[in-house]
């Protein structure tokens, strides 16, 4: 178990990380008063463990990249919740997926170049084996992003 002051640091450094991944070594180390050594060995622990799984770009204008995005909340037939996260793994239009409490099991955001395709994927999901029901939400317009 880390000692305080390294998980402290270590939930520091990935705070730079999630409001700007871009974060240079040198910044990171700055902002944590460590050497660049230390702030690299960190991020590459915290990598190894799975704490960091990637780095990706945030797009500010998503009209030029994808057209329409929507919310899907899925409820699951029981014991189902593996072989549907599994296909919808393969979908590329399906960039998150989450667990929840609640009535719903399932959290998906879709993103689609048209309408006519994110109906397409909506069929599609509502279709799949061990999906009892699903209610979607078209996303308008991002307010703010952390």
């Amino acid at each position: 178990m880390a000692r305080p002051a390294d998980a402290r640091k270590d939930q520091d450094l990935l705070n730079i990380l999630i409001a700007n991944a871009r974060t240079s070594i040198s910044d990171i180390a700055k902002a944590l008063g460590v050497s660049r050594a230390t702030a690299q060995g960190r991020m590459a622990r915290l990598e190894k463990e799975g704490m960091i799984a990637g780095y990706t770009a945030v797009l500010g204008k998503q009209d030029h990249v994808t057209a329409i995005s929507a919310i899907i909340l899925i409820e699951l037939e029981v014991k189902q919740q593996g072989n549907v996260i599994a296909a919808l793994r393969k979908k590329a239009e399906v960039v998150h997926c989450y667990t929840l409490s609640g009535p719903f099991d399932l959290f998906v955001k879709i993103n689609c170049a048209t309408s006519t395709h994110l109906d397409e994927i909506i069929d599609w999901i509502a279709e799949m084996e061990g999906v009892r029901r699903t209610t979607s939400s078209i996303l308008l317009a991002r307010k703010f992003e952390r």
